[in-house]
């Protein structure tokens, strides 16, 4: 619910921004028409971005002390093709993946100063699940095509790959979790299990306490 308040407050705050812009547009002639016409354009052009984050930042949820961030299950289709279901709390999503081995990836944002203090907690959402051939020579003939997003959001407009631009800079920092190098097993089923340092996956089944057996 957090991210979702902070996407309404960025929304009525884009809004406000464009009906400030219309309103002013009639009353700076004093500044002269060009003057009036870049300060619409900067003020639009605000309005859009924070438009665009309050989108994008309510795809997020908060990391609490002990979550799950849903279950991932494996199907294996052909030799070395898997279909992967990832179920969480608003739904399912199932990609193909090929390979001998999976990788997670989980974006996560990170309020600094004035934001730590009001008490924003840190959020997260599911990013990208990879596959990895053992082999030198699959993986480096496949390389381009083995990543499944999991996130809609085109790297254009993410404001997590924005904030990662700006570094330590901002009230936000970008942060990620990993899972690697995790064999791929038909059936197997696991909890991911995350925290505020990181993300586990927690096996469900036998076929998945085998792969986490051969992962150790």
């Amino acid at each position: 619910m957090q991210f979702l308040g902070l996407a309404l407050i960025a929304a009525v705050v884009a809004g406000f921004l464009v009906l400030l812009a219309l309103s002013q547009g009639w009353r700076l002639n004093w500044l002269g028409g060009w003057l009036r016409g870049n300060l619409l354009l900067a003020l639009l052009a605000l309005a859009a971005v924070v438009g665009l984050a309050a989108w994008d930042v309510q795809h997020f949820r908060v990391i609490e002390s002990k979550s799950t961030a849903g279950t991932l299950t494996f199907t294996q289709t052909a030799p070395q093709q898997y279909e992967a279901v990832i179920a969480g709390p608003e739904g399912e999503q199932r990609v193909s993946l090929a390979g001998d081995l999976w990788e997670l990836e989980v974006q996560v944002l990170r309020w600094q100063g004035l934001t730590s203090v009001i008490g924003l907690e840190d959020g997260y959402r599911l990013h990208r699940l990879v596959g990895r051939y053992l082999a030198l020579e699959q993986q480096r003939d496949a390389s381009s095509v083995l990543a499944a997003n999991l996130n809609p959001t085109p790297a254009w407009r993410d404001l997590w790959v924005w904030t990662d631009r700006l570094g330590g800079h901002s009230l936000i920092q970008a942060d990620a979790f990993e899972v690697r190098f995790v064999p791929l097993v038909d059936g197997a089923r696991f909890s991911l299990d995350i925290g505020p340092t990181g993300l586990t996956p927690e096996p469900l089944n036998a076929q998945a306490k085998a792969a986490m057996k051969r992962f150790k």
